[in-house]
């Protein structure tokens, strides 16, 4: 019995998949080829770096390894696909950042306090800074209920109660 094209269990990256992640990354930042050859100290010149982007010129593992070093991201982010965990079950809560700030300078509480540097840590994180409101999965309410040392529902009523949460939406 032969098989005809069978389908592989992976993909490989390609080069053209990585100099444009490379280029993304290198866009996040809002950095132009001039940036990434003074943050190198010269070792990336920046008209290298834009064939490297362009795909025109050929980038080795060791140059891969320091542009991720460059821009602080795990090699992992230039050479594999980004995974996206999604779930049509899965919730997303809708953060008030502006009454989170309201109530922050009014409630000192430690709860308080705890949920306002665990949610500006991950805005700074995504480098979101609108601070207007803050999307999270419901998953990451557990990560709230270890920070809280409350149980699911302790948490949901606090939030409730304190008026955190604009909405809770299914995608």
């Amino acid at each position: 019995m032969s098989q005809r094209n069978p389908t592989p269990a992976f993909t490989q990256p390609t080069t053209t998949t990585i100099c444009a992640r490379i280029r993304k990354q290198r866009k996040a930042r809002s950095l132009t080829l001039q940036d990434i050859e003074r943050l190198s100290n010269g070792r990336i010149k920046a008209v290298v770096m834009g064939s490297y982007e362009r795909g025109s010129r050929a980038i080795s593992l060791a140059r891969t390894i320091e542009i991720a070093n460059l821009f602080t991201i795990p090699l992992s982010e230039l050479i594999e696909e980004p995974t996206t965990i999604s779930s049509r079950n899965d919730e997303f809560l809708i953060f008030d950042l502006r009454r989170l700030r309201e109530i922050s300078n009014k409630n000192q509480s430690d709860a308080i306090c705890k949920i306002n540097a665990f949610l500006g840590a991950i805005c700074a994180r995504r480098r979101d800074w609108n601070g207007e409101v803050l999307s999270l999965r419901s998953a990451d309410l557990d990560t709230l209920t270890l920070l809280l040392s409350m149980t699911t529902s302790e948490v949901q009523e606090l939030l409730s109660h304190q008026r955190l949460l604009i909405k809770a939406q299914n995608i």
